[in-house]
């Protein structure tokens, strides 16, 4: 019995040795080294595609620690192979006499061991930890405010984005973050990211302590199924192809009207609708509330190549509302930035309502903006463009603007002149630097116009807004 317990043993051990005494091309290696050039090459793309990416240089070297994990790993492995091939043909009688008298004292013992190097080149060739590869985030490098994270955050804001996009319950982090953090990170998605339709602005931040200071990671809600993403996402690419054709060759300027006109005319505003904070509400259902708007604006001029971003903050003209948040744009138009808000220069509320565009929002600067929108800090605290130039701002550009230092029944008649045709002015929008001088003019509108046609039959109207100091005025001789 012993005998044939011996004999046992030395094929056991044989066995053993033949499995982990392998040479360096043996196969129990390739699921490593398999693991190792994907992550290598992952990591290869990113950093070409950070030399591509305008901002992204100082991020080249994100994944690059699951790289040298797992590299690290197999060089221990190869080395240990090494080690056991060259020592075996050496003193293989006296390894398998030691294994033999081990199985008479301690059967076992020699069963536990291959268990343990079994178990051991298990978990070396293991996949490794998944990564998220900057490519897969659409447009990344007009992404203004994300190229404006710390390498941490830009990190993570990565990782989110790659879960969203394949519709993920959420995401865990390496390590706790302040949740303010999140909340900017969250914010990007929606704001930074248009594509991203199948994202809802509701969240849940996994918190870790009672004070909600800071989180682990965070969970995703979602308005529609991968199906219907990738449906809708279809109908934005084939408007997108439209829009860039009916467009054709015309200046920054030009598309920036475009565009405003367009979302002006066929948008209806609408904060119930369930997809009016999305582009695909704006642009394909024609609803939209502010969020909508603004990042359907923002990628149409993306898609034009204008650079365009999203701002949220809070409207200066209703604070005393349940909801007092809003959305707005920041365009870059011949190498300076403007303020835009398409949503305030008086879209309708319903598909009957015949509405005309007053341009008050149309490039405006800092100056003019702060007196009614009042952006949210972080922005601020990432790097918020400065608006400063007036240069192609709408009533500039255009001679619309009534100076409260001047005689404004003067300049008011000059304007109308200009714009004269056929004895109709049509929809014209004048801009006013002071709104006292607006408001008194308003008063006045009716007879300055009949002044001006010289007859009293005519037919007028004319629109007076506060929020955007402006006049806006149809007249025609009946």
């Amino acid at each position: 019995m012993k005998r044939l317990l011996k004999i046992s043993a030395i094929l056991l051990i044989i066995f053993i040795l033949c499995c982990t005494g392998c040479n360096k091309n043996d196969d129990s290696n390739v699921p490593v080294q398999e693991s190792t050039q994907t992550v290598q090459e992952n990591s290869e793309k990113q950093s070409e595609n950070s030399g591509k990416n305008t901002g992204i240089n100082e991020n080249s070297s994100k994944n690059r620690e699951p790289q040298s994990s797992v590299s690290s790993k197999a060089d221990e492995k190869s080395e240990a192979s090494d080690s056991v091939s060259s020592e075996v043909p050496k003193e293989e009688s006296s390894e398998i006499h030691q294994a033999e008298s081990s199985i008479e004292e301690n059967p076992s013992q020699t069963v536990s061991e291959y268990s343990d190097i079994q178990s051991s080149t298990e978990e070396v060739s293991q996949e490794p930890a998944k990564t998220f590869d900057e490519n897969m985030v659409y447009e990344l490098d007009k992404k203004y405010f994300v190229q404006e994270l710390d390498e941490k955050l830009y990190e993570y804001f990565i990782q989110m984005y790659c879960s969203v996009k394949d519709f993920e319950d959420g995401v865990h982090f390496s390590e706790d973050i302040p949740s303010e953090s999140l909340d900017t990170m969250m914010f990007l998605l929606n704001y930074d990211c248009p594509e991203l339709i199948q994202l809802n602005g509701d969240y849940s931040p996994m918190y870790v302590d009672e004070e909600c200071k800071r989180v682990s990671g965070v969970y995703f809600t979602y308005n529609m199924s991968e199906e219907k993403y990738n449906e809708y996402i279809e109908e934005l690419r084939l408007f997108f192809e439209t829009l860039k054709a009916d467009i054709g060759e015309k200046s920054d300027i030009e598309k920036e009207k475009y565009v405003y006109d367009m979302i002006f005319s066929e948008c209806i505003y609408d904060d119930s609708e369930g997809y009016s904070g999305t582009v695909y509400g704006t642009l394909i259902n024609h609803i939209g509330r502010c969020e909508g708007i603004c990042k359907s604006f923002m990628w149409c001029m993306r898609e034009l190549g204008i650079e365009c971003m999203c701002v949220s903050g809070t409207p200066k003209w209703q604070t005393d509302a349940v909801y007092a948040g809003h959305s707005w744009n920041i365009i870059k138009i011949n190498g300076k930035y403007y303020n835009v808000d398409l949503t305030i220069d008086n879209i309708k509320d319903n598909e009957y309502q015949v509405n005309y565009p007053n341009y008050g929002f149309f490039n405006v600067n800092d100056e003019f903006n702060d007196k009614t929108h009042e952006v949210y800090g972080f922005y601020r605290e990432i790097g918020l463009p400065e608006c400063k130039s007036e240069k192609a701002n709408y009533h500039k550009m255009n001679g619309l603007t009534v100076y409260s230092g001047e005689d404004v029944k003067e300049q008011l008649m000059e304007i109308f002149e200009k714009n004269r045709v056929d004895n109709k002015i049509d929809n014209l929008s004048v801009k006013f630097d002071n709104l006292s001088v607006l408001n008194k003019s308003c008063v006045h509108m009716e007879e300055w116009l009949k002044e001006f046609f010289g007859a009293e039959d005519i037919n007028y109207n004319s629109v007076c807004d506060e929020i955007c100091q402006t006049i806006t005025v149809y007249a025609e001789v009946l």
